[in-house]
């Protein structure tokens, strides 16, 4: 085997590792999660931010409150302290955005752009000490609505 040929097959491998690492951080959150996070995350990146790592804590978080707002027809952040203080998140600064839509407003490019066009939420998004994120995205019924999905984002850092 060559060099070259050695290298390659070195390069191959380590780079299937990384992917796979990064597909099983990934692996917890379902596609419309997904979507979010990476567009959460490439409007970070355009402002010279850090990505956001998903932590397990944080995603149920925002998980159950979603499910919560679902099921009690309601759309508040509630208790949020009390919430995170619950699921045992002990991260020294939160922050939460909260979002619902159907059909095109139920995107991710719909949601985060609401997000950016909001003081609020927007300082959520772009704020350098958040490092984390947790992201609840179930679908079902809204205040009348069928297909509604209720987004909650839990950041901490």
């Amino acid at each position: 085997m060559s060099k070259k040929a050695f290298l390659c097959a070195l390069f191959c491998v380590l780079s299937s590792f990384l992917v796979g690492a990064g597909e099983a951080r990934a692996a917890i959150l379902t596609a419309r999660e997904s979507a979010l996070l990476q567009r959460i995350n490439a409007v970070r990146s355009q402002h010279l931010l850090p990505r956001l790592a998903v932590d397990r804590t944080l995603v149920r978080a925002a998980r159950a409150h979603s499910r919560a707002m679902l099921q009690q027809d309601v759309f508040a952040h509630g208790d949020f302290a009390g919430r995170m203080r619950a699921h045992g998140v002990q991260f020294p600064r939160l922050a939460e955005n909260l979002a619902w839509g159907t059909g095109s407003f139920a995107t991710a490019r719909w949601m985060v752009t609401s997000w950016l066009a909001s003081p609020g939420h927007r300082a959520n998004l772009l704020d350098p000490r958040l490092r984390a994120i947790g992201i609840g995205a179930p679908v079902g019924i809204f205040s009348g609505y069928p297909g509604t999905a209720m987004v909650t984002t839990d950041f901490g850092g």
